[in-house]
């Protein structure tokens, strides 16, 4: 959450913190790469290829920052075009399920956007800062809220527990002609 105030500072060394984290996502893409690249048995050769592509990237991150922010940006303005695009064009020809209609609303606004930031070089770079702040903010909240969920169902849990124990710690009343004393076998209103 800290990180994403940061980047949403806008100041020079906030940009170039983005390019790092880009170029370490790029390195450990990489290497993630290798990795399938051991488990699979067809096309290993193209997650190879992957591999080495992203660790280049990543270097190529470290070198020059400021093009990997700018190259990066405009991928994000023009996928959000593409995207845009393709939500609306989802929405309306994939089956009308409950709130279909959103998809057409987000497909709008990121179309929109998208297109602004396509328009100038300064506005992509921008809206991929911004884009990344935002969502680490709410990566943090979320992180923060999860951290109180689960520290509370872990209380709920232990006195889930608790109460599991003790009840089987308790007696449990007999059941049979035993326990209902004064009554034999045969009478009215006595267990059989």
């Amino acid at each position: 959450m800290l990180y994403g105030l940061f980047v949403l500072s806008l100041r020079p060394e906030s940009l170039y913190s983005v390019a790092i984290l880009a170029g370490i996502s790029f390195i450990f893409g990489g290497v993630a790469q290798f990795i399938v690249a051991q488990r699979v048995d067809n096309w290993r050769w193209l997650f190879y290829i992957g591999g080495v592509l992203g660790i280049i990237a990543g270097l190529g991150a470290f070198l020059w920052p400021g093009i990997t922010l700018y190259v990066l940006a405009v991928f994000i303005a023009w996928y959000l075009v593409i995207g845009g695009i393709f939500s609306v064009v989802g929405a309306f020809l994939g089956p009308k399920v409950d709130w279909w209609w959103l998809n057409i609303i987000s497909g709008v606004l990121m179309f929109v956007l998208g297109a602004w930031a396509v328009a100038s070089p300064l506005r992509q770079i921008l809206l991929f800062v911004n884009l990344v702040g935002i969502y680490l903010l709410f990566y943090g909240f979320t992180e923060i809220f999860m951290a109180f969920a689960l520290r509370e169902a872990r209380k709920e849990l232990a006195a889930e527990q608790a109460s599991a124990v003790a009840t089987e710690a308790a007696p449990t009343p007999a059941t049979g002609p035993a326990a209902q004393p004064g009554r034999r076998v045969g009478e009215p209103g006595a267990a059989t």
